[in-house]
């Protein structure tokens, strides 16, 4: 396979967003400068992403256990899993299609409202924290273990706090819309593309030939796989396999010749 090597001026602050964005850096310092750019940005979108889920998983869990270690510690926990979450929804969205099919956009609206919804649940925090802990337009005492409580009183004393649900919101779900937003025939969708082809030809080709070893050594029998594909692994393109039956004759012959016996 072959080995990528990352130009020496590309500096530590990039390769950490480019990876926050959930994007193959080795692959992605050969694209265009917009594209660079472009996942850059994505990437401090991310890190602004993680800061607000950790106040507002932190301002939760204060909120109910009126303990800021605690607080502090399940709020580190849980980002880190709905991150991780949110990271795996937005690596595995692959822009490899020309077209918007219909099978993508469902994939694409699906994320999006699963995402959205860890994402309304981090905001709704995050709002507890600027009005507690921020603003301290509100005391947190009056509310120990009283969540519910805390986000309705909030939302009928500071009704503008719906347009900071929304914008935030909105930033939170945008690194799903930059990925959308890159052509498929993109010179870093491309090569990303084969890289991960030729990967997966490589594991599979060790597959086969690590399958056919353990049979010969174990049991001493050559056995090897059968394809039915023409493409292998990926399995697209079905094996045709075309036989001559004969002709009509051939069958009545048959019939004749069992008939006789």
């Amino acid at each position: 396979m072959k080995i990528i090597s990352l130009p020496l001026n590309l500096d530590n602050m990039q390769l950490t967003l480019w990876k926050m964005a959930c994007e193959d850096y080795q692959i992605l310092y050969q694209a265009s400068k917009k594209t660079r750019r472009v996942f850059t940005f994505s990437g401090v979108v991310m890190g602004i992403n993680y800061i607000i889920s950790l106040l507002g998983l932190y301002q939760f869990f204060e909120i109910i256990f009126v303990d800021i270690f605690i607080a502090l510690l399940l709020g580190a926990f849980v980002t880190i899993v709905f991150m991780n979450i949110y990271k795996l929804c937005l690596t595995t969205l692959n822009k490899n299609e020309k077209t918007f099919s219909l099978s993508y956009l469902a994939s694409l609206l699906g994320r999006l409202i699963f995402v959205g919804f860890i994402g309304l649940l981090i905001i709704k925090g995050f709002e507890s924290f600027l009005i507690f802990t921020v603003f301290e337009k509100l005391t947190l005492a009056d509310y120990e273990g009283k969540i519910l409580l805390s986000l309705r009183t909030i939302h009928s004393k500071f009704p503008w706090i719906w347009m900071v649900t929304i914008t935030l919101l909105t930033l939170f779900i945008l690194p799903f819309f930059i990925k959308v937003s890159i052509k498929a025939g993109s010179i870093y969708i491309q090569e990303k593309k084969t890289v991960e082809k030729n990967l997966i030809l490589e594991d599979y080709k060790r597959f086969k030939k690590r399958y056919a070893t353990i049979f010969q050594r174990d049991y001493n029998l050559s056995i090897e796989i059968k394809e039915h594909y023409l493409d292998p692994p990926f399995n697209t393109i079905p094996l045709i396999v075309t036989q001559n039956l004969g002709t009509t004759e051939d069958f009545i012959k048959f019939l004749n010749s069992e008939e006789a016996s």
